[in-house]
């Protein structure tokens, strides 16, 4: 994407000066000086890729160390997103841009992480953001959680999901949703897209003809995330269970909820969550207020 099409002033100005070595990069920012004759002054930082630490459809995220100026030994993450998944298809990334450099703000941080900025090659987008020592949720997912820990983590998604969505932001950006083909190709499937994705993203149901993807599909993945974190599974092993559940030939899968002894209030609100009919489907604001999210539950003994 070329930076004539940014059109967000708050994308263009979180843009950092940026020369990508074989080795490292080295960003360069101004700074206000300390006299008339002294109005900016230049400085420089180096930093370094030292850890892999995942890969999602579109993009892989490596730890950086700050090796020169002022940040130097400071790590920090940065996500690399190919701006081409087919060829001649250039993905639309600005909106992803412009949601992570708006929840940057200071009155968003206990929602989600902080970027420093971006930066652009011509083959990749690169976003960076503050780096978590305990890595993400599913680093964390060995064994199932207790359903007292998977309410308090389901509470703090929601959180996030409300705030976005009544800014007219969908988590997932779009970017794994702008064609059906980059969804469905054999390497996205093997990364277990087709267990977290609303069905509408890959044509299936009744909410494959609205035309555009609405916030439901955030819901529909919150709905799978809460069952991995209760069961150890995705609720569906593979887009066949999908599309018998969605076509009516088969109910909501509840066997490993059951099994894990999972309360009647946690069923439903999952089972709500991943109603085919996207309209159909809890918003953030409903699941909020869903009996689940307010009845009583045990703390573990471990607590």
């Amino acid at each position: 994407m070329a930076p004539s099409r940014l059109t967000s002033d708050l994308v263009r100005g979180s843009k950092i000066e940026t020369e990508v070595l074989e080795t490292s990069t080295k960003h360069v920012f101004y700074t206000p000086g300390s006299s008339a004759k002294e109005r900016q002054v230049r400085k420089e930082e180096k930093w370094v890729r030292d850890a892999y630490l995942g890969q999602g459809a579109f993009g892989t995220v490596h730890r950086e160390r700050c090796e020169e100026g002022e940040r130097k030994d400071t790590v920090r993450a940065v996500k690399e997103i190919k701006k081409r998944v087919m060829a001649g298809e250039e993905l639309d990334y600005n909106r992803e841009l412009e949601a992570i450099v708006k929840f940057s703000n200071p009155r968003y941080s206990h929602c989600f992480v902080r970027s420093d900025g971006w930066f652009e090659t011509p083959n990749s987008v690169f976003i960076t953001m503050e780096y978590l020592e305990l890595g993400d949720l599913q680093s964390h997912l060995a064994h199932p959680l207790h359903e007292f820990d998977a309410r308090d983590i389901t509470a703090q998604i929601i959180e996030g999901l409300h705030i976005m969505h009544e800014n007219d932001f969908i988590a997932d950006f779009g970017i794994s949703k702008r064609r059906l083909d980059d969804v469905t190709s054999l390497r996205t499937l093997q990364r277990g897209t087709f267990g977290f994705a609303a069905p509408e993203i890959f044509g299936l149901g009744s909410g494959a003809n609205l035309g555009s993807y609405t916030s439901a599909v955030d819901m529909w993945s919150l709905g799978a995330v809460v069952h991995k974190i209760l069961t150890g599974n995705p609720p569906f092993q593979g887009l066949s269970e999908v599309f018998k559940y969605i076509s009516g030939q088969a109910s909501f899968p509840m066997t490993d909820l059951q099994k894990r002894g999972v309360s009647e209030n946690g069923q439903d609100f999952v089972s709500k969550l991943m109603a085919e009919s996207p309209k159909d489907r809890l918003t953030a604001a409903g699941a909020a207020q869903h009996p689940w999210m307010t009845m009583h539950l045990d703390a573990p003994e471990d607590l």
